[in-house]
């Protein structure tokens, strides 16, 4: 695969794509505002028993970020650039394991059921929904002196769901995450919805896929710091377009289209994914950074990945 196939890979992956979408306007929230918002989610938290009744708890507030201290020493974080949230049980990592194995299919449902309890879509804004996006499973195992391992156990179910607006997915860390213990008991959840304002800035022509690909791979030799991007060394390329967040704490005006890519190069038993995002509309509304991070893994271990989060 040489630099030209590179491109013309990216590129196929993003074909049947819309030609123009919505520049949409976000709100920026006072300091009133955000107080408010997280005494919803506060609220949202107890009136579902995911954390016990009392006064809200205790406020600690920082210039980034706000932090309530709940009961049974769980707490909640609000993020004062994006209004992300997060909420964090008193539950240690290996306290509430599940009581039985559970296939990926029931694990999934019962994530649904949960989450479908809460009114997760009011956070969402108009012309917006969420999309169940994948799974997530944290499992251990013990071993006595003797080398004898006992049966795995799963400590955490977590679901992931991705905000879209109109034909387009919100891209970044997850919209939604939400993380259950055995029992059903909410250990985590998390919102990295950007509260809209309702309005749109324009509607703007998108860029076809071929150019942002070219640029995408024009970054990626100068990231790498070379001429030009062996194919030899690229062992996986996706891109896809969507709206760009740029992380819990960045803050941002506007949801603007973007191509993102995800890239993984090996050499030899070295892998190291780069994830790559660049305007997909004619006047770029957005300062775009390198994006992601690189992980570095031997072959044999699990793949080298990175999410898009600039938070």
């Amino acid at each position: 695969m040489n630099e030209h196939t590179l491109v013309q890979s990216l590129a196929s992956a993003g074909e049947q794509l819309p030609t123009e979408a919505d520049i949409i306007l976000t709100q920026a929230l006072t300091r009133t505002q955000l107080r408010a918002r997280a005494r919803q989610f506060v609220s949202l938290l107890q009136e579902h028993d995911i954390c016990p009744h009392d006064n809200a708890g205790s406020w600690t507030e920082a210039d980034d970020q706000t932090t309530i201290h709940l009961p049974d020493n769980a707490r909640a974080t609000l993020y004062h650039a994006s209004g992300a949230l997060r909420y964090v049980s008193g539950l240690g990592p290996a306290e509430a394991a599940f009581a039985q194995r559970t296939d990926t299919a029931s694990l999934q449902r019962l994530l649904e059921e949960r989450a479908g309890k809460l009114p997760l879509a009011a956070w969402t804004g108009p012309n917006s929904q969420l999309r169940f996006e994948r799974l997530f499973q944290t499992r251990g195992q013990a071993a006595d002196p003797t080398g004898k391992q006992s049966a795995v156990t799963l400590f955490r179910a977590i679901g992931a769901w991705r905000q879209v607006i109109g034909p387009l997915p919100v891209l970044g860390a997850a919209s939604v995450a939400l993380k259950l213990a055995g029992g059903g008991q909410v250990a985590g959840l998390q919102l990295n919805i950007r509260p809209g304002s309702g309005e749109t800035a324009e509607r703007a022509k998108l860029v076809e896929p071929i150019v942002g690909a070219r640029q995408i791979v024009q970054q990626l030799a100068s990231v790498l710091g070379v001429r030009e991007v062996s194919g030899d060394l690229v062992q996986s390329a996706t891109l896809q377009l969507g709206y760009l967040d740029l992380g819990k704490r960045k803050a941002q005006t506007v949801l603007a289209p973007a191509y993102v890519a995800r890239i993984v190069l090996r050499h030899k038993d070295v892998r190291q994914a780069y994830v790559l995002a660049v305007s997909a509309t004619e006047k770029p509304y957005l300062e775009l950074p390198l994006f992601g991070t690189m992980a570095s893994t031997q072959a044999g271990r699990a793949d080298g990945h990175c999410k898009v989060n600039a938070g």
